[in-house]
Parts: C-alpha cells; structure tokens; sequence
C-alpha cells in the first residue's frame, strides 16, 4: 500500500482520487487554537475520507519527491539544499516573468495573465466552506463593503475571513477567485470588490518573492542583505505582557491567545510595536506568529514581517503611531471592550 500525507492543498490532493493509499492528516500544530482548528479540520476531511489517520507534527513530509507541508523550521534545516517541491494553493502554476522585488511591479505584471475564470477551479468539499461563501457573496454581498471595512480591528462581516481555509488546503484559491468574478458579473464591479482580488495578489506575490529569494526569507537581514541565520529569541505569552503595558499590545496579546486569529490591521499594528516601540527581532515576531496563528501561511507571514522592518519587499520601516491608528480604525475602543 501506499503513503500519501496530506497537511496542505487537501482539496487538490483528495481530487487526484488515488487509490490504495493510506492517507494520513497531518499538520503543524503549537498553540492550543491551532490545535482546536486542525481537529475540526480533520472531523470533516474524516466525512470524506473516513479511513484518514491523525499524525500531528511529523518532521518528515515527503511523498515521492513532493511535500505535501511547508514551515519555516523545515527551511532553516534544509538552509534550500533540500530538492523536494512543496504542493501549494497558488493562482499562477508559473511565472512568464522573473518575479520583481516590488509589489507593484508584480501586481502589473500577472494581472494582465489572470484568466476571468479558472477552468481548473476545485470545488469545496466542506459544507461549512460552502456556507460561508454562499453568506459572504450572495446572502450578504459583502464585497461591495470590503474595503472600507477591512482595516476594522474587530467587529462582525468586517474581513472575508477565508484565509485559514485558504492556508489549510481547504480553499482552492482559484475556487475564491472565481467567486469574486463571479460576484461582479451578477452584482457589478467595484473597488472594493477588487480589492479582494488585490489581497489575493499580495499572497501570491510573497509566495514567489520566496521562491526568487529562498531562504533569504529566514535570514536576519531579509531580502536586503546577505545569509544571517543567528538564533533570535523566542517568547511566550507571559514574557510578551511584561513586556509593555500598552492597552494594544495586551488586547492583541489577549485575542492572539484565546482565537489564534489577529485581523490584517491588527497584524500590522502588532508586528509595528514589536519591531519598532519594542525593539524585538523582527524574525522572533514572525516565528511567535507561525505558532500560534490558525491561518499561518509562511511565506505571507515571514513576507510581511519583513515588510513591517524594512528588509523585504521594500526598504521603508512601517512604523505605525499606535493611537493615531486607532483613533481611525476604532475610535470606540470597541477591540479594548473585546479583549482587554
């Protein structure tokens, strides 16, 4: 019999319909809400593939040449020596292009590649799937309030929330794109419609941004400069309160905690202090962050706080004024209400 493991791309590796095979669900897991996350997952891939066996955290994923899983520490063993390609839930399959250190510069050059349909597009398998996307487009029709909602701290309808199926292989990206396309044919374009597709961009963009720059993404000076593996910290919860008694950075702290889940601003606010009013290793951010947020993605997650210290896809510091922020993405302190 064969051994297949599947921890990513779970629609695209059950579509394939391989026979004789022993399938065994296994994913990366730290925090308690990431654990919670992958057991639920596992409950409904078990509906589909009830023979599917529960081996969290194995350190080998190889399946003939192919990894099935993706994580920082695999890539800080490996130091890109490694020959083995991991599955992944991309837009493009390849680029026509050489993939530009600029985010812009990308987004000008596949747009023009993108089909207005993915014939390829594989359907959800899971009914909570199914669900949420029916709500999102067709119940509610929330794209066309996307963008002026999507820098909210916390709220309800306020982000897509689709990213942790997406980062789990529960999603087919093409399957969402072709929903937002969808949705404009029948309800119209807009801006903020768009501008789903434009989030969609920035994922895909970090995704071969790494695979131009490799393990540059894990080096201490980022993109920017040369191979720096030194060690970085690595704090707990505990450590990280004493560490300020800012209002943010403990409601964050607290929200991180109990549901794994930071929205986009509050990613960006949180990494921001950590960096720059804290003075902490930007890579110490990123890892802290692989541990323990459910929709982790390594290549958006290490790409962005690159980003956020100035070493990755452009050389500018984005230091954000804390209370300026707030005062303009949650003037009610309705996120200090929530968590603190």
């Amino acid at each position: 019999m064969n051994r297949i493991i599947i921890v990513n791309e779970i629609s695209r590796a059950f579509s394939k319909k391989l026979h004789n095979c022993y399938y065994e669900y296994s994913p990366n897991f730290h925090s308690q809400p990431q654990r919670f996350f992958f057991e639920r997952r596992f409950e409904q891939i078990k509906k589909i593939c009830p023979d599917i066996v529960f081996q969290p955290n194995k350190k080998s994923c190889e399946l003939n040449g192919k990894v099935f899983a993706w994580d920082a520490e695999y890539e800080l063993r490996q130091f890109g020596e490694c020959l083995v390609e991991n599955a992944q839930n991309r837009l493009a399959s390849r680029l026509s292009f050489d993939c530009p250190d600029s985010f812009s510069a990308f987004r000008r050059k596949l747009e023009p590649h993108l089909p207005d349909h993915f014939n390829d597009a594989i359907e959800p398998t899971d009914k909570d799937v199914k669900n949420d996307i029916d709500f999102y487009f067709d119940n509610k029709r929330l794209p066309h309030s996307y963008l002026e909602t999507r820098n909210q701290l916390t709220g309800k309808n306020f982000s897509s929330n689709f990213s942790c199926f997406l980062s789990c292989g529960a999603l087919d990206v093409r399957f969402l794109y072709n929903c937002i396309k969808n949705f404009e044919n029948e309800y119209g374009e807009s801006k903020s419609s768009y501008w789903l597709v434009f989030e969609l961009l920035w994922r895909e963009f970090f995704y071969w941004n790494y695979k131009k720059h490799n393990r540059l993404y894990f080096s201490d000076l980022g993109i920017k400069g040369k191979l720096d593996f030194q060690p970085y910290k690595k704090y707990s919860f505990s450590i990280l309160r004493r560490a300020s008694k800012n209002s943010f950075w403990n409601a964050a702290l607290n929200e991180l905690e109990e549901t794994g889940y930071h929205s986009n601003r509050t990613r960006q606010l949180f990494a921001s202090f950590w960096i720059h009013d804290l003075n902490f290793s930007w890579r110490s951010g990123a890892d802290f962050y692989e541990k323990n947020l459910i929709d982790y993605d390594v290549f958006s997650n290490w790409g962005n706080w690159m980003y956020i210290a100035g070493v990755g896809a452009s050389a500018q510091k984005r230091h954000f004024h804390i209370v300026d922020q707030l005062n303009k993405y949650d003037p009610d302190r309705d996120y200090f209400k929530k968590w603190l």
